[in-house]
């Protein structure tokens, strides 16, 4: 059964100039499949920024003979280290242990520190009347008056007077600092709480979708043995960066898994062989593997990765024994340097069953003499980017899927389209978008009336920019589109994962229908376009909206 693809979402990145439309078959495979091709870019645009680092230091020290020639020999030394990695791919890789649920799953402790309680500020002592301050002995002349004596008294009452004030004013003040000290307090307790609660409960739902994963896994559901392996797969790490991709399916009838593993290109490879200092130019040079050297060590490393992936498949089924076979196919994403076009050529193929795997010696093993024995299928130069037929290719059939007929040799100009049967209708717009996409070798497939789920038909097409899995609705209306019927149409795009989604209508779209295509991949095809369309292709017919109603009207009676 084919795997289903969902859901999609595109991924860009600015700084490598780099996109891409990820797919998958649920939402949290989705993510997963984003995050890791974002961590990916970001990765690599660090290591591009190291680089220019490196560029910089370079420029800085070039007239400081000691320090540049330090550095060209540390540039030399690390051009070696990379260059024996590639030599041990598959013996570094032999560590790689079985899946590991736990380790899938969060049981870190919430990690921002409780709010600390400010130690509220201290309130004074009140001031009493009987302190000695406000009791200073009258002095010998004072006693003698007794006006004086009046003074002296009135004199301590109102110094005790005004601090009593001052002291009922700050200890106000301070009783509302402290009010507010421990409402802030208490606010950031709760929102403490909350983000704390918010976090558990992000972390208990990543972690019931990974028992959800394991639960499907280890009941042998075919999408979720696919998703899970294909996410190991591209968690491999490797001495040198390229886009990794994978795209499988695994067929529980005969316990087979099916991989298309996209594999780096011969550019892909770092070929820094040396740097050297030049004293008399005060700058360095640097030196390159030849040709000849990297076309061989293009060879190592792919057939090196061949074995290593197989490995590791064979290593995550090993608990569950899923597998009795794998198919490996090996393809490129590139340019034909004699069209300028991008390509995606398979250049290995080959099927190996876990029996005849297990009997391997990896510690002491040649890939390229084992992929030969294997009966592999590849160039003799895989550099060369010859195309093979690959021993099995991922199946685009679907179930809804029929076969259908052809239309437009018994039209002409007295065929209206808006009345026409709707069966004969959706098979001319299959008919009709055959023709356009088989220019470019693409095909298209018509499904049953019944099951549709909102799909009339299902173009591949195999063009690198503008191709892709491409969902086509005809609607043979006598009314204006509106909006609702493109709407269904955008869902129905995003279900079946597809990268566009086109809708053709014998009438014409009202305008809220074209505000919701703008900017989503959805292009409106009205009665006019199908004519001319029609015309493109050789084909004569007309559109009387008036005419069909009538005819319609009176069936209807």
């Amino acid at each position: 059964m084919a795997r289903r693809f969902y859901y999609q979402s595109e991924v860009s990145h600015t700084g490598l100039n780099k996109y891409r439309v990820v797919k998958a078959s649920s939402q949290r495979e989705l993510e997963q499949k984003v995050s890791s091709l974002q961590s990916q870019w970001n990765e690599e645009w660090a290591k591009k920024c190291d680089a220019g680092k490196v560029r910089s230091e370079r420029e800085r020290i070039k007239n400081n003979l000691e320090k540049s020639i330090e550095m060209a020999s540390k540039l030399t030394d690390e051009a070696e280290r990379i260059q024996s990695k590639l030599d041990t791919i598959l013996i570094d890789s032999l560590a790689l242990k079985p899946i590991n649920w736990n380790k899938h799953k969060d049981f870190s402790e919430y990690s921002l520190p409780k709010p600390e309680k400010l130690k509220p500020t201290t309130i004074s002592p009140e001031p009493y009347r009987t302190a000695s301050k406000y009791n200073v002995a009258p002095s010998f002349l004072c006693k003698l008056s007794k006006r004086k004596m009046e003074e002296h008294n009135q004199t301590l009452e109102d110094i005790y007077n005004k601090d009593l004030l001052i002291w009922e004013s700050d200890k106000k003040d301070i009783e509302q600092q402290n009010i507010l000290k421990n409402n802030t307090y208490s606010g950031k307790v709760e929102m403490w709480e909350e983000n704390k609660s918010e976090y558990i409960e992000q972390q208990n739902l990543k972690n019931k979708e990974v028992d959800k994963q394991q639960q499907e896994y280890e009941s042998g559901k075919a999408d979720a043995i696919a998703s899970l392996y294909e996410k190991k797969l591209t968690s491999i790490q490797s001495p040198f960066k390229y886009d990794q991709q994978i795209e499988s399916e695994y067929y529980p009838d005969n316990k087979m898994y099916l991989v298309d593993f996209y594999l780096p290109i011969i550019e892909d490879l770092p070929k820094l062989k040396k740097v050297i200092y030049v004293k008399s130019k005060s700058d360095f040079t640097e030196y390159n593997q030849t040709d000849t050297f990297m076309n061989k060590k293009y060879d190592s490393v792919i057939y090196q990765m061949v074995l290593r992936a197989l490995n590791y498949i064979f290593i995550l089924d090993e608990p569950m024994n899923f597998i009795d076979s794998v198919v490996l196919n090996g393809k490129i994403s590139t340019i034909d340097k004699s069209t300028g076009k991008n390509i995606e050529p398979y250049i290995l193929s080959l099927e190996i069953s876990k029996v005849e795997f297990k009997e391997l010696n990896l510690n002491a093993i040649d890939p390229k003499a084992w992929f030969k024995s294997a009966k592999g299928i590849s160039a003799t130069k895989l550099a060369n980017m010859t195309p093979i037929p690959p021993v099995l290719v991922m199946n685009k059939e679907d179930s809804r899927f029929i076969d259908g007929y052809e239309v437009a040799s018994q039209m002409d100009n007295s065929t209206n389209l808006a009345a026409m049967d709707w069966q004969d209708f959706e098979n001319l717009i299959r008919e009709i978008f055959e023709k356009e996409f088989s220019t470019n070798n693409g095909e298209v497939k018509i499904t049953q009336a019944s099951r549709d789920g909102g799909v009339d038909a299902i173009a591949f097409d195999p063009d690198p920019i503008r191709g892709g899995k491409i969902v086509i609705q005809a609607k043979r209306y006598t009314n204006v589109v509106g909006v609702s019927a493109v709407r269904d149409l955008y869902g129905t795009t995003m279900n079946e994962g597809a990268t566009k989604g086109i809708l053709v209508t014998t009438s014409n779209y009202g305008s809220d229908a074209y505000n919701f295509a703008k900017g989503k991949p959805i292009t409106l095809l009205n009665g006019a376009n199908l004519l001319s369309l029609l015309e493109k292709h050789g084909h004569k017919a007309r559109i009387d909206i008036n005419e069909a109603k009538a005819m319609f009207k009176q069936e209807m009676m």
